[in-house]
């Protein structure tokens, strides 16, 4: 269970031999097909908002999600959409555990266009 002002939990995963527009592509569809309603905040940054959620007895308050794109990289970020949610009862690593799962299964599917 993560602390903070707000709580949040990070990753970031290499897929080797994708191309940033690629991994743009089907990050965007996965974000749409979690319903976490997308949106570009940059070139090479989405933004999206996880909607609340029971966890346990507990009711989060939603969450602000970021995907950083990089050449064979992609870098995620679940925080909570308050600054005072600080703490996530693990709701932040479950998002973006639940993204990377969603994007690989896409890019897995995404006949590749090189």
């Amino acid at each position: 269970m993560a602390f903070g002002f707000p709580a949040y939990h990070e990753d970031s995963a290499r897929y080797r031999g994708v191309d940033r527009s690629r991994l743009a592509r089907v990050a965007e569809d996965a974000l749409d097909d979690l319903g976490w309603r997308p949106s570009r905040d940059g070139k090479w940054r989405l933004a999206a908002s996880v909607p609340n959620r029971m966890y346990g007895i507990f009711m989060t308050w939603g969450a602000k999600f970021f995907v950083d794109i990089e050449e064979e990289w992609l870098h995620v970020r679940s925080e909570g959409s308050i600054a005072i949610a600080w703490v996530d009862f693990g709701q932040h690593g479950n998002n973006v555990h639940q993204f990377l799962e969603r994007f690989e299964e896409l890019l897995e599917r995404e006949p590749r266009t090189d």
